[in-house]
């Protein structure tokens, strides 16, 4: 049995629907795998409420267990897990993905996050470059760059779950673009870019176009004070450009981000920091074109701005517009690249016998 361990939806982030989807794809391939999480909700098939302090007890408890995949952040769940892996997990097959840049990770007690990646047998990056740089930091084991994006399983329910008022505006929008993403800050700025989205619609606006921008904000109900003041600040600025019909906040709760994007005309994420961008590979893979800042690398086929700059975020916004079909139709040329397979192909490595059904 394969055990994945990390977040589970909801709510929706980038981590817990890549373990939520990693887990319909073993499930869709007959494989018996399990999701451990201190956020699963009780009564759920194949899922299983366990505190990451208790995590010891439950594994050395099941024998079925061959394969523990972590999806966990923060420096100092590793260091834990590293201690677990060398004292309770035995001949375990353990794998690691780091969400995230490698080189968070060795801001302090080198050594210590040194022993501890090399206690897993594999460890998967979602940033292109960190094995190179993790082996450098003298990590020994197996190494992959597999990027965190895995293609959704559509279901029905997804859909349903969008409540009607957002479906009415995206229906009425003559040219839609999306985004998503939470309020915080860093380094001052507005991480996910609201704020050049919204003056950026007021500047298309101002120059004649008819567009519409539909923001899905995540964990709304999780903003400290000064996230929330700011946010208030960010629907005054709304009302304050006249703009209240154009842009539409959507603040998620238990909903998939794909049935939006497969009706938008673009996606837009003006992030002044990142690790990837799940959600434009997600809409390149619906075929529709995706604009990001430069401060990480991109997806292929992503359209690039210098993070930022309103200037150079409008002329590639224009551009789309204007030359929508022949954006869209450089979209279809792109290769589509199965994540799943490829981390399945990892598990099968480490262990044959996964791949025998349930």
């Amino acid at each position: 049995m394969i055990v994945q361990f990390g977040p589970y939806p909801p709510p929706y982030g980038g981590i817990s629907t890549y373990v939520k989807r990693m887990n319909l794809y073993l499930n869709s391939k007959n494989i018996k795998n399990e999701v451990w999480s201190s956020t699963c909700k009780k009564g759920i098939d194949e899922l299983k409420q366990v505190r990451l302090k208790y995590l010891p007890m439950y594994v050395m408890a099941d024998k079925n267990i061959r394969i523990i995949h972590f999806n966990i952040t923060g420096i100092s769940s590793k260091l834990y897990i590293g201690i677990c892996n060398e004292v309770f997990f035995g001949k375990r097959k353990k794998v690691l993905t780091i969400h995230g840049d490698s080189k968070d990770l060795f801001i302090s007690r080198k050594f210590l996050i040194r022993r501890a990646l090399n206690s897993f047998d594999t460890i998967i990056c979602v940033k292109k470059g960190d094995k190179k740089y993790l082996q450098s930091m003298g990590i020994s084991k197996a190494i992959y760059e597999i990027p965190a994006y895995i293609t959704p399983v559509e279901n029905e329910n997804d859909f349903k779950h969008i409540p009607q008022d957002i479906w009415d505006f995206i229906e009425s929008s003559k040219f839609l673009i999306s985004a998503n993403g939470c309020v915080r800050l860093y380094n001052n700025e507005d991480l996910y870019g609201f704020d050049m989205l919204i003056e950026l619609i007021r500047k298309l606006k101002d120059k004649g176009y008819s567009v519409s921008l539909l923001i899905a904000l995540l964990g709304s109900d999780m903003e400290n004070n000064s996230e929330k003041l700011y946010y208030q600040g960010l629907k005054d600025k709304i009302r304050e450009y006249n703009i209240l019909n154009n842009i539409m906040i959507f603040e998620v709760n238990d909903t998939e981000f794909y049935p939006i994007l497969k009706k938008s005309k673009l996606f837009v994420r003006p992030t002044n920091t990142d690790g990837y961008g799940v959600s434009i590979a997600e809409a390149l893979y619906y075929k529709i074109p995706a604009i990001a800042s430069d401060v990480c690398s991109r997806p292929e086929g992503t359209l690039i701005f210098k993070s930022r700059n309103i200037d150079d975020l409008y002329i590639k916004t224009k551009d789309v517009i204007e030359n929508y079909n022949l954006h869209k139709e450089k979209t279809k040329d792109l290769n589509e690249i199965n994540n799943a397979e490829k981390l399945f192909d990892v598990y099968k490595e480490l262990d044959s016998l996964i791949s025998i059904a349930k």
